[in-house]
């Protein structure tokens, strides 16, 4: 080799400007400081298992010894085991939760939760992962031009402000503290949106198994697979599949899980519970004993919103029909996820599904931005903005920021609705 050749230097690599450097270093220190809040939420709650997780550990204690939770005995050996605090009394959870109940019945109760909450933050961040790089391929031209404003990878930029958001969500430490498990259904969504947005109909379909093990969630998203078309009723019938053969260890143990799954969930309903009365939940049952002070139930409740969701696939998402099969993913399953928040029979917890439809959002018109703001502002300290306004429902004292909660769901509801319909009009920015 010629030694001018050896002596020539190496090309420059291209500085980033000072502005960009700022922005990176933005971006990262608010998902850092996001994934510390998570962690010190983990370490505030290790000595302090959840009320809804003792449930989870109880059912994988019994399922490891051979015995089936969804006899009356499930009581009775949770509350020798359990030494203090709240003793479950109901094993309501479909017999898919065999598998995932049974790695925390391994530990004792105190282990079983800090491991929990690890799952939770895992979670979290696969959930903001999977929807920002799904944002990136169905809105290409969108991500070129927000990488041009902020100069900063648009999949670093909303994977960011995603994680940030969640874990500064009021639901999201609501979940930490009791344990709940709708970040499993969170992290399902955004499962089938990115399987959807790819084209993977097994992917899809799994994530819809998760989904459905949190069956008022999933039931409605089954509807939605049912009848949007032939590929969603594929997607449906392999997460049925799927469903089924993690729930037969469950029915080795009784083989009359389902049944018996089914008969608890029934007697449930009616179970004298504060957290389970109207005022303390969401949706459509909130909105009628608020306005007629009738109590529909759970149950029913959860029908009355599975006819919203057979409503909306018989009309507005008919729409997405025809969009880009990438954009069409995120307009049927953001609006499909507003709705199940807006009239489904919730709790506050499961609030943190909005973080699904938020990139969307990024493709919404100034009014639609505009009304989800405030939607999401009521939705973010809905229990906060009740304390100091005392504006929920009289004589409730378990999640009394539920009413706040339903006016911002059903604003931000409008607000999605709105922004799909500007999608499909062609009037937004190119994608």
């Amino acid at each position: 080799m010629p030694a001018d050749d050896k002596l020539a230097p190496a090309p420059a690599v291209p500085s980033l400007s000072r502005a960009t450097r700022i922005a990176r270093t933005i971006c990262l220190g608010i998902a850092a400081a996001a994934l510390a809040y998570l962690l010190f939420k983990t370490y505030q709650m290790s000595d302090r298992p959840g009320y809804d997780f003792r449930y989870i550990w109880a059912a994988g204690d019994l399922w490891l010894h051979g015995i089936n939770p969804y006899d009356e005995v499930y009581h009775q050996i949770a509350a020798h085991k359990i030494d203090e605090g709240h003793k479950p009394e109901m094993w309501v959870y479909p017999p898919n939760w065999w598998i995932l109940s049974i790695p925390f019945g391994l530990l004792d109760l105190r282990a079983a939760n800090v491991v929990w909450n690890v799952a939770n933050t895992a979670l979290i961040l696969g959930t903001c992962s999977l929807l920002s790089t799904a944002y990136i391929t169905a809105f290409p031209a969108a991500a070129h031009a927000l990488r041009h404003r902020i100069g900063v990878n648009p999949a670093i930029a909303i994977f960011s402000a995603l994680l940030f958001l969640t874990a500064t969500l009021e639901a999201t430490g609501i979940l930490y503290s009791v344990g709940q498990t709708t970040l499993i259904s969170t992290f399902g969504i955004a499962v089938m949106l990115r399987a959807r947005v790819d084209g993977n109909t097994l992917a899809e379909a799994a994530g819809l198994a998760l989904v459905l093990t949190k069956p008022q969630i999933g039931l409605q998203l089954a509807v939605l697979m049912l009848l949007l078309d032939a590929r969603s009723r594929r997607v449906l019938l392999y997460a049925m599949l799927i469903s089924a053969l993690l729930s037969v260890p469950a029915s080795i143990v009784a083989p009359t899980a389902i049944l018996d799954f089914v008969h608890n969930v029934t007697n449930y309903d009616g179970f004298a519970n504060n957290a389970n009365l109207p005022q303390s939940m969401t949706g459509l049952r909130l909105a009628l004993w608020e306005l007629f002070a009738h109590d529909t139930g759970n149950l029913i409740g959860t029908a009355l919103s599975l006819a919203a969701m057979v409503l909306a696939c018989t009309g507005p998402l008919r729409l997405c029909r025809a969009a880009d099969p990438a954009v069409q993913a995120w307009q049927v399953l953001g609006l499909a996820t507003a709705i199940v928040v807006a009239i489904s029979p919730l709790h506050i917890y499961d609030f943190v599904l909005i973080v699904v439809v938020l990139p969307l959002l990024l493709r919404a018109g100034p009014g639609a931005l505009i009304l989800a703001l405030i939607g999401a502002a009521l939705i973010w300290r809905s229990e906060n903005l009740a304390d100091f306004t005392g504006f929920h429902a009289p004589g409730v004292d378990i999640f009394p920021g539920s009413r706040i909660a339903m006016i911002g769901a059903f604003a931000f509801l409008l607000a999605v609705a709105a922004t799909v319909l500007r999608l499909n009009r062609g009037t937004g920015p190119g994608t």
